[in-house]
């Protein structure tokens, strides 16, 4: 059990928790938040009764709800709880690309980078890797140094796999005080993609990287896993600012290279808010949900798919008012919300496909929803994306609801079967 994780953690999470969740029935809530068809996910139940003898990957996949960090971060912390970590995951330098990303570490540079997303029309490089996203160097000898900023055993770096493309097979790579072992291919794509398996003598929370080569194609930087060499979960979060079904179907070498990488025997999809603020054709949108669903179970057909849908978003109106004010007029605006209605249409047919086709569904609209006074202080201004204490809510609620899960399965299993932590 991640003991000192938890107790670090526990007033940052839970703490803000406990105010949202006074005045709210237990049993009320218990009865909203659950997981329909949650039998399917009885193999990766299966995967949590051996996770003290192995290493359990799961890959939470999304939009920007995903890619801040705090709602996955939270759910994965709580699983970690229960059945031990084995890493901090998969990690990115989003700070150095100019965006946001989690809060728990950062990176640094001597060089300046470019960055090319899943999202964007017109990319330098239709090779993406596992984050969806990568930074780019002209640079011979660039350098990226990695801080985490949360102490821990979870935390602990004791092995490393960095993927990259140093444009050359020429390129040497160097890390203090670490053994390297460099390896070709470590998903599809360029000849020259190379993964570095970096261990540790030591557990470390930093550490950094020097490439040199003679080359003047660009060097691109995919991210990295961490783990710390225990077994537990391994809960990587892949979210990108803007995506859609679309977008990873479209460059769907990222959906395979995370297949390749990740091995996740968990894959949760928290995408569809972009959808409802989009040309939503409803048939359209099952489509593309099929199609990630498919190229998954041929990718990885041992992998249990678990998909969630959006939160209860609103659209914006502003009024333009001109009011008298002595002799001039001043211009006022005025602006209101009201429920975005293709929200409804992306919820139902989420939860219809994953009716028809056997999937798990995590409903949270519904349970958003049913939960509105909790989250009334948990929007951000936009009033759709959360604020921290919002995300951290929402974690909590699928942690909650695959408890609620597992304990149903753990009913059909032996009495020896290990239990979730109370």
């Amino acid at each position: 059990m991640n003991i000192s994780r938890w107790n670090n953690n526990k007033k940052g999470i839970i703490g803000l928790l406990t105010g949202a969740l006074m005045g709210i029935s237990h049993l009320a809530v218990a009865q909203q938040n659950t997981i329909a068809q949650d039998t399917a996910l009885y193999r990766f139940f299966a995967a949590l009764q051996k996770a003290d003898s192995n290493v359990v990957s799961i890959l939470h996949l999304g939009d920007s709800h995903i890619q801040a960090g705090f709602f996955s971060g939270t759910t994965g912390n709580h699983l970690q709880y229960d059945f031990g970590s084995a890493g901090r995951g998969w990690v990115f330098p989003y700070n150095l690309a100019n965006t946001n990303g989690p809060s728990d570490y950062r990176w640094n540079s001597t060089v300046r980078w470019q960055t090319d997303k899943i999202i964007d029309r017109n990319k330098s490089s239709d090779i993406l890797g596992p984050g969806a996203i990568v930074i780019s160097s002209q640079y011979d000898a660039p350098t990226l140094a990695f801080n985490g900023k949360e102490e821990g055993a979870a935390n602990d770096v004791r092995q490393a796999e960095l993927f990259y493309d140093p444009g050359t097979d020429d390129s040497s790579i160097s890390v203090p005080g670490a053994g390297i072992d460099v390896s070709g291919l470590p998903f599809p794509g360029s000849s020259t993609l190379r993964k570095a398996s970096i261990t540790f003598a030591e557990p470390v929370q930093s550490f950094q990287v020097r490439w040199d080569r003679q080359n003047a194609q660009p060097f691109r930087f995919f991210g990295a896993m961490l783990l710390n060499g225990h077994n537990g979960i391994l809960y990587s979060a892949v979210g990108i600012n803007g995506a859609m079904y679309q977008h990873y179907n479209d460059n769907n070498a990222t959906l395979v290279a995370e297949m390749e990488v990740m091995k996740p025997q968990l894959v949760i999809i928290s995408l569809g808010t972009n959808e409802a603020y989009s040309s939503l054709n409803a048939q359209a949108f099952r489509t593309q949900i099929d199609s990630t669903v498919q190229l998954i179970r041929r990718r990885q057909p041992q992998a249990t798919i678990l998909l969630t849908t959006p939160p209860e978003c609103k659209r914006m109106s502003r009024r333009t008012l001109r009011k008298k004010v002595g002799k001039k007029y001043r211009t006022y605006y005025k602006v209101s919300y009201y429920p975005n209605p293709y929200i409804g249409v992306v919820t139902q047919q989420i939860m219809s496909y994953c009716r028809e086709n056997g999937l798990a569904c995590w409903n949270f609209n519904s349970v958003n929803k049913a939960m509105a006074g909790s989250f009334a202080g948990g929007w951000s201004q936009d009033h759709i994306h959360f604020n921290v204490r919002g995300y951290q809510l929402q974690g909590k609620l699928l942690y909650e609801a695959l408890h609620t899960s597992y304990e149903k399965y753990l009913k059909t299993q032996p009495k020896t079967s290990k239990k979730i932590q109370e």
